[in-house]
C-alpha cells in the first residue's frame, strides 16, 4: 500500500522551533508504517505537491494546525483514503466552544465557559487553535475577538493516546503533560504510559470524548485530572506523545492504524516502560 503522510510544519519550512514536533511525528510515522509494508511519500509542500501526491497513493494521514486541518483532509479525501479524521470531526474538536458545549451537553466533565461579568480565574484561548499556542491564564473572563475564557481548574495535566476504528476506541496510553504555568501555559514534553490510580475512569472518559467527537485513526484526548476527569482538549489527529507511544506498546502503531480502517483492532495491548522526553530532545529529528 501507498501512503501519503503530510505534516505542515515540516512541509511548509516553519521555523525550526515549530518543526521539532512535527518532524518527529512525521518520523515516527514514517519509520511505522515502512515496518507495516507500506511505501511512504511525503509531499514537498502543501500546495500542488500536496494533491499530486494524494493521488498518487491508496491512503494518507494529515497532520496540520487545527484550523486548517480540515480542509486539507478535504482535499486529501478527494484524492485517496483518509486514515483519520472526517472534516466534519475534525471542525467540531477546532472549535473550542462547540467542542466544550458537546461535552458538557453529554455529562462529561469539562471547564465551563464563562462571561467578563463573572469574576472567577479563567485560561483564555483561541476558540481555534492547536497546543498552547496563544494561551494565558487571567484572573477574570476576558472578552477578545477569537477567544474563549474557560473556568481554570486545578490538577494533574495529562493526555490520552488513543486510534479508533468505526465501532471501537482503543487507549493506547496515559501520559503526564509536561506543563509550565505562569502568564501563559507552556508545554514541554511527556512522561508516556505512565500509571495513575485513576487510569480506567480517565482512559473511559477520553473514549467517550471520541465517541461524542466522531474521532478516527490516531488521535489524543487533553485532561487535567483533579476530583475528576475534566477533558480540556480533543485533538483528532496523532499528537507529539506518538513518539514516546511506539516505544511503549508491544504493536506497530501504524498496524493499528490500518486495522482500524480495514479491518478489526485488538480489545487490547500490552504496554511496557515509560518513555519521557522534552521539546529540546525532540531536535534530534530535525
Amino acid at each position: 500500500m501507498k501512503v501519503m503522510l503530510a505534516e505542515y510544519s515540516v512541509c511548509t519550512g516553519m521555523d525550526a522551533s515549530l518543526r521539532r514536533e512535527g518532524a518527529a511525528m512525521l518520523k515516527t510515522l514514517q519509520a511505522a508504517f515502512e515496518a507495516a509494508g507500506c511505501t511512504v511519500s511525503v509531499p514537498s509542500d502543501f500546495g500542488s505537491d500536496f494533491k499530486r501526491t494524494a493521488e498518487a497513493c491508496d491512503a494518507g494521514l494529515v497532520i496540520a494546525p487545527d484550523e486548517l486541518l480540515a480542509d486539507y483532509t478535504e482535499v486529501l479525501e478527494a484524492s485517496c483514503i483518509n486514515l483519520g479524521s472526517s472534516p466534519a470531526a475534525i471542525r467540531l474538536c477546532a472549535d473550542k466552544k462547540e467542542a466544550t458545549e458537546m461535552l458538557l451537553h453529554n455529562g462529561l466533565y469539562a471547564p465551563r465557559i464563562v462571561r467578563e461579568d463573572q469574576p472567577v480565574k479563567c485560561v483564555v484561548k483561541p476558540r481555534t487553535g492547536c497546543g498552547s499556542e496563544g494561551i494565558f491564564v487571567s484572573d477574570r473572563p476576558v472578552e477578545k475577538e477569537g477567544y474563549i475564557s474557560t473556568e481554570f481548574v486545578e490538577g494533574e495535566h495529562l493526555s490520552i493516546s488513543l486510534v479508533a476504528s468505526k465501532g471501537w476506541i482503543l487507549p493506547l496510553t496515559l501520559n503526564r503533560q509536561h506543563i509550565k504555568i505562569n502568564n501563559g501555559i507552556d508545554y514541554d514534553g511527556n512522561d508516556v504510559n505512565i500509571t495513575h490510580p485513576a487510569m480506567a475512569d480517565i482512559f473511559n472518559a477520553a473514549v467517550m470524548a471520541g465517541h461524542m467527537a466522531g474521532c478516527k485513526g490516531l488521535f489524543g484526548v487533553d485532561i487535567v485530572f483533579g476530583a475528576h476527569p475534566w477533558i480540556v482538549d480533543i485533538n483528532p489527529r496523532p499528537t507529539t506523545a506518538i513518539v514516546g507511544v511506539v516505544k511503549a506498546i508491544d504493536v506497530n502503531v501504524a498496524d493499528l492504524v490500518l486495522l482500524a480502517h480495514f479491518g478489526t483492532m485488538p480489545p487490547e495491548l500490552h504496554r511496557k516502560g515509560t518513555y519521557s522526553f522534552t521539546k529540546k530532545d525532540l531536535e534530534e529529528y530535525l
